[in-house]
Formats: structure tokens, sequence, C-alpha cells
């Protein structure tokens, strides 16, 4: 992880094209979602798509290999 993201405590994401495009996480994604996880970073997500519920965005990262509570959507 590069010096400059050490100092910052969150990071949010935008969803589709970002995290993921279609039924398949971005390369990188994950692992890269998964090391600010395990340096204690905080993770929200975010989607300007605003027909599904928090909860059906949540199953579809888990899904793809990004474990999400919807209360992190």
């Amino acid at each position: 992880m590069h010096h400059s993201l050490l100092n910052i405590d969150g990071f949010l994401f935008d969803l589709d094209g970002t995290v993921y495009l279609g039924e398949s996480a971005i390369p990188g994604a994950v692992a890269a979602i998964a090391e600010l996880r395990q340096r204690g970073k905080k993770v929200l997500f975010v989607s300007n798509k605003p027909l599904e519920p928090r909860a059906s965005y949540a199953q579809k990262l888990t899904r793809l290999g990004i474990p999400t509570e919807p209360a992190h959507v």
C-alpha cells in the first residue's frame, strides 16, 4: 500500500464499474479491499442506482468475494 494511504481512516467506493462490472469483480478490487480492511481501514460502498436495496448490494459483494454487511452500503 502506498504510504500516503496509510493516514486515511476510511474509503468510499462506487460499485458498478469500480468494484465490479456486471457479475464480475474488477481485477484487483477484492485484494485491494481485503488489504484495506486488514489494515483496519473503514470501507463503505455507494451506488447511483438506488433501485436495489442495500441488502442486495451486500449479497452481491459477498458473492464476488467481498464480504459486506448492508449497513456498509
